[in-house]
């Protein structure tokens, strides 16, 4: 089997808070919430993720990826994914890069994985996050 992608996006808005990831940009009627697992998947290889904040606020944060579903034989899986922080309040510019997270975990075809965003640390405001999760067999 191929390499397969599935990818959704959000906005984090609050710190310590669960922020599912239900939509795919433009096609965000025809998007399900959850990510099926390919029918031939046996792991989900990576996850692929950008993260940029607002920084609306000055102060330092970190980010997280939350997978969790019964598309996973071992759910919840948490990734570190990003950190961002400074002193400067609307005013700070900058641009990240896309991480590649390796995870490796084993998965069950047909069933679902829901991805979620989380915020630690200062609120430095909204940051919106993508993920594309990687499967292979």
């Amino acid at each position: 089997m191929a390499k397969q992608y599935r990818t959704r996006e959000g906005s984090i808005t609050a710190v310590d808070t669960r922020t599912p990831l239900t939509t795919l940009a433009s096609a965000t009627a025809e998007s399900p919430a959850a990510i099926v697992v390919p029918k031939d998947a046996t792991k989900l290889q990576k996850a692929i993720v950008a993260v940029g904040p607002d920084f609306a606020a000055a102060g330092s944060a970190a980010f997280f990826l939350r997978l969790e579903g019964d598309g996973l034989k071992d759910s919840p899986v948490y990734a570190p994914v990003h950190a961002a922080g400074g002193d400067i309040a609307t005013g700070a510019v900058a641009g990240f890069p896309p991480s590649e997270v390796p995870l490796d975990a084993d998965v069950v075809p047909g069933n679902t994985i829901t991805p979620s965003g989380e915020m630690v640390g200062a609120d430095i405001g909204t940051a919106a996050i993508g993920v594309t999760l990687v499967f292979t067999s």
